[in-house]
């Protein structure tokens, strides 16, 4: 498993109280981070300039760069792959292509095949590019829309995650999932209205723009869903692939994709400096932000911490803790959009509005919708197909949990168990 050293000796109600804190502490403070980002103003190289809303002063501009940070979250994904040089273990002749064997400690032994019968490397390119459109379309989203509801929105990956799996892996979903399927798709038309009712917390934003960020949010949801299911037609059923290398390859393709897009972005015509998002300028911010420079780094080093805790709470857990925490996730940054809000500076986070209470009923819809999709909460008999097929995998199963957006690399981690011996399927949801 991921860190052994580092928990050799520490009890196990300990150890998953501790992955599940980082887990919980990491992935909320990316979601805030980012937004914290969003609203730093920064230097630019214009001295002059002056922002026509007048919300930074003279000469400096919001650090607003989504394509940007896009390039720093795939950085962040891209560390998995000195992991996985770290913990590789050279497989003995006679273990390539065996199955795994299990440990003193309970934990399979990890075994790597060889490299010929590994996933080809330049396959993962194409879920790179999926997870680079998903991620960056969310990313643009998040600058019309606060924290809590950006975080809400990703929900939307049940609904696109269920269809695909039937439409492309031929699954027969049970009919409880299709009515949290639809208790879901109700939570997100509660939410989204109630943000175009009061702006969700922000009056610097208009109900078109608010409307336009939701559909990005949402569409971002549809090609994570894709990312999803193609990763697992590609890599489950097949030979053994490390999850690290998995994650760390996806991190590396959407690199060296996000340069060829950042460059493309800046020189096209548009409102930054001249082009549509100015990299030179949005590194210049960067390199003149103290706030920038501690907050980057900072979500770099987050991302890194929370795609390790996600491999080893997805070898050492469910996928009901991992939809549990993020869950938990969610109200993390609420709560914390209030506080920074009321006690910090009202030029972060947002404050509790008319139509809040609104919200409240659309996100526990969408919890509910969740745990049932995930069987946390025992489904009712009459919403079960018992006839036939029970056992043949391909009616009960879902896809493999995702998280997909600025910092989701959990679906991924969780697609291969090189360490794990094959388990009874069972549907799982995509989380919150």
């Amino acid at each position: 498993a991921a860190l052994p050293s580092a928990m050799a000796g520490v009890p196990e109600s300990a150890k998953s109280a501790l992955l599940i804190f980082a887990m919980l502490v990491t992935g909320s403070y990316n979601t805030l981070n980012t937004k914290m980002q969003y609203q730093t103003c920064a230097s630019v190289p214009d001295a002059t300039f002056q922002r026509k809303d007048k919300k930074c002063p003279v000469g400096t501009d919001f650090f607003e760069r989504p394509w940007l940070g896009n390039m720093f979250m795939f950085m962040g994904e891209a560390t998995l792959l000195a992991a996985y040089g770290l913990t590789r273990q050279a497989p003995l002749p006679e273990e390539v292509g065996a199955q795994p064997s299990q440990g003193s400690g309970g934990e399979a032994k990890q075994v790597l095949v060889s490299a010929g019968q590994e996933t080809p490397l330049y396959m993962l390119a194409i879920p790179a590019l999926c997870d680079l459109v998903g991620s960056g379309l969310a990313a643009v989203g998040y600058v019309y829309l606060d924290s809590a509801l950006w975080q809400m929105l990703r929900s939307s990956i049940i609904i696109f995650s269920a269809i695909l799996s039937v439409i492309l892996l031929k699954r027969r979903l049970q009919p409880f999932h299709w009515v949290a399927t639809a208790i879901v798709f109700v939570g997100l038309v509660v939410v989204g209205y109630a943000s175009v009712l009061d702006g969700s917390g922000s009056n610097t934003v208009s109900p078109t723009k608010r409307v336009f960020g939701i559909a990005l949010v949402v569409g971002a949801q549809l090609c994570s869903a894709f990312q999803t299911v193609f990763e697992e037609k590609l890599l489950t059923g097949g030979p053994k692939t490390s999850a690290k290398k998995v994650v760390g390859m996806e991190g590396f393709w959407g690199g060296l994709l996000m340069v060829v897009i950042l460059t493309l972005m800046s020189t096209l015509p548009g409102d930054d400096a001249g082009h549509y998002e100015s990299t030179p300028e949005g590194l210049y911010m960067l390199a003149h932000s103290p706030a920038l420079l501690a907050l980057v780094p900072t979500y770099m080093c987050s991302i890194a911490v929370y795609n390790l805790t996600g491999i080893v709470v997805g070898k050492r857990m469910s996928a009901v803790v991992r939809c549990l925490v993020d869950s938990s996730r969610t109200v993390v940054v609420w709560a914390m959009n209030l506080f920074m809000y009321y006690y910090v500076s009202e030029d972060l986070g947002a404050p509790w509005t008319a139509h809040a209470w609104l919200t409240v009923v659309g996100f526990a819809l969408l919890i509910l919708g969740t745990l049932l999709y995930n069987e946390v909460l025992p489904a009712p008999g009459c919403l079960r197909r018992h006839a036939g097929g029970e056992a043949g995998g391909q009616e009960e199963r879902s896809p493999a949990s995702s998280f997909t957006g600025l910092d989701g690399v959990l679906s991924k981690v969780d697609l291969t168990e090189e360490s794990e011996p094959p388990r009874a399927p069972r549907a799982r949801a995509p989380c919150a």
